[in-house]
């Protein structure tokens, strides 16, 4: 791993109750990288939506678990988070030295979850 490049993986259980422990181990992963969007709130809920959508539409089964990946590479960050039976990954990239943006005060905390996950993460798949 050069000094550009950072990266770190782990494994949580693939039940609804991980969600939360492994967003604020994500959340706390990206502050101690200094991605600065990190102190916002929406940024911890963008991931959280994340992850219960890899939870509730990936076959997340009873046993099943989610991989998750922090990179931080060229002060860009990447959150993958892959659960078994998915075909793809979900992957959330954003600038790790921008601030929480104005339009973000008008996202709503839950509900839209793609559109606030995209809102947060200007680059993400799917």
């Amino acid at each position: 791993m050069s000094a550009d490049r950072w990266v770190t993986r782990f494994t949580v259980p693939g039940g609804i109750e991980a969600v939360r422990p492994a967003a604020a181990r994500l959340v706390t992963v990206a502050r101690r990288l200094g991605v600065t969007a990190a102190q916002h709130s929406l940024f911890e809920n963008a991931i959280v939506e994340a992850l219960n959508n890899a939870v509730q539409h990936a076959a997340c089964g009873v046993g099943a678990s989610l991989q998750c990946e922090v990179e931080l590479e060229r002060r860009h960050l990447t959150i993958c988070v892959l659960s078994e039976g998915a075909r793809r990954p979900v992957a959330l990239t954003a600038p790790a030295e921008s601030t929480a943006p104005a339009s973000w005060q008008d996202l709503p905390e839950s509900g839209d979850g793609l559109y606030l996950i995209r809102a947060v993460f200007p680059t993400s798949v799917p």
